[in-house]
């Protein structure tokens, strides 16, 4: 029932947008994955991505009584020439991200998208710099159960240069905390010095 995704626009700005529909299966999947392409069809078209997320959220409450449930929706902007970051959650659960010794827990508190009805619920907004050599992690609920977050910061100060290999070691210790009763999905990114 997850879906994750990057695709850079054309003005330079890293997007990775991931989604969990509620529940498990094919019907979680397809919620997950029409919000995906809803957000990344703004997103491309140059729409602000805080004012996408807010749409998004607008389109998930009309379509609610179509067979549409709601899902959760997590967005990591990066500008790649600046290394301005911004994380946008609706449900999500925390992404983390490593910049130098420190490791940061990016969390919001909003519901999950097409639950919160009212004018424009913003999603919960964090802003931060990503230097060269950082590296965040953008997992659905099914991975980061709870506030046990020990673990993952473990494995980041490990210090991986393979992003692939990253995910799968959070994929895989995540599996043996909690099992697989949840669908899980992890996306890494680093920041490298432009060549």
């Amino acid at each position: 029932g997850d879906k994750g995704s990057y695709f850079k626009t054309d003005s330079g700005v890293l997007c990775v947008p991931l989604s969990a529909g509620m529940g498990c299966g094919d019907e979680a999947a397809r919620d997950s994955d029409q919000v995906v392409s809803i957000l990344e069809k703004f997103l491309r078209s140059g729409a602000d991505p805080a004012v996408a997320m807010k749409i998004l959220n607008s389109v998930m409450l009309l379509r609610a009584g179509d067979s549409w449930g709601f899902a959760t929706v997590d967005l990591m902007c990066v500008d790649l020439f600046t290394g301005e970051t911004c994380f946008y959650k609706y449900g999500a659960a925390p992404s983390y991200v490593k910049n130098g010794k420190s490791i940061r827990r990016v969390k919001g508190e909003t519901l999950a998208a097409g639950l919160s009805a009212g004018d424009g619920i913003a999603p919960d907004t964090v802003r931060l710099r990503l230097r060269p050599g950082s590296t965040a992690v953008i997992a659905s609920d099914g991975v980061i159960a709870d506030t046990d977050d020990e673990w993952l910061k473990t494995l980041l100060n490990k210090g991986f240069g393979d992003m692939k290999g990253l995910a799968r070691s959070v994929l895989k210790e995540a599996e043996e905390l909690y099992g697989v009763s949840d669908d899980m999905t992890v996306v890494t990114v680093r920041v490298e010095e432009r060549a």
